[in-house]
């Protein structure tokens, strides 16, 4: 016949059932729960970054007391970790992003051979500027095929145009957070890792940057990349010395 304890002030009493999950990309969460006498709740409420006394890989993330009838808590406590495993990225998730930026008119790649005096002259009509310094219309020192061309686009208001972006994300769990070297390359020239899409034109990848979230003693990673526009991302100032 079943046995009845008395829940005595003071004392945490942990279930023996708890569950674990490990999800896509390496975190481990184990969910246990306590009960203790009401009175004793907060006292007694496992705190942030305790130790899971089964699986020490993980500790306290969230702790949560439901009081209920018959003076008792209920404490349900999340652990969260990784595994401390040599191939850290064994569970990595790749990701691709897809999206439009708006960019000035004249840093299109269709007008890169434009002569330098009219570019300067189209810039200063973009500023909103008539005239020279000597009252001449800008407008008339336009003289090209090309310059007359991107003056058309910018007089009926077309002074930007929309270029594609692609992202590449790479996203893990490990039991440390990020170092040095993985920092130190955001924003240089970098070669993305996993199954990254081929790119055409000349483009290549900027390292964009790094976030580091943790849970636990999870801590998620997450690397972003860059793609350039055709010609790729200038080397004199994206790459360190």
């Amino acid at each position: 016949m079943p046995r009845h304890v008395a829940i005595q002030p003071g004392r945490l009493y942990p279930q023996p059932e708890y569950t674990i999950q490990i999800d896509k990309e390496g975190k481990w969460t184990v969910t246990q729960i306590y009960m203790c006498h009401r009175s004793s709740a907060v006292s007694l409420m496992p705190r942030p970054g305790s130790i899971h006394p089964d699986v020490p890989f993980v500790s306290i993330s969230q702790s949560t007391a439901a009081i209920t009838e018959g003076d008792l808590a209920v404490i349900t406590c999340v652990y969260s970790g990784a595994e401390n495993k040599e191939d850290e990225k064994a569970n990595a998730v790749y990701t691709m992003g897809l999206s439009l930026s708006e960019e000035p008119i004249l840093t299109h790649l269709r007008y890169k051979d434009l002569d330098s005096k009219e570019r300067d002259n189209l810039q200063m009509i973009l500023a909103g500027k008539e005239k020279d310094d000597g009252g001449t219309k800008l407008k008339d020192k336009i003289e090209s095929d090309l310059g007359k061309e991107v003056l058309g686009k910018i007089e009926r208001g077309q002074t930007s145009y929309y270029s594609p972006r692609v992202t590449w994300r790479e996203s893990w769990v490990r039991d440390k957070p990020a170092k040095a070297d993985e920092l130190n390359d955001i924003g240089n020239i970098s070669d993305p890792l996993g199954p990254v899409p081929s790119l055409a034109g000349g483009r290549d990848w900027l390292l964009n940057g790094v976030t580091q979230t943790q849970d636990g003693k999870a801590f998620r990673l997450e690397m972003e990349w860059l793609a350039s526009d055709r010609g790729g991302w200038d080397p004199e100032i994206y790459q360190d010395p």
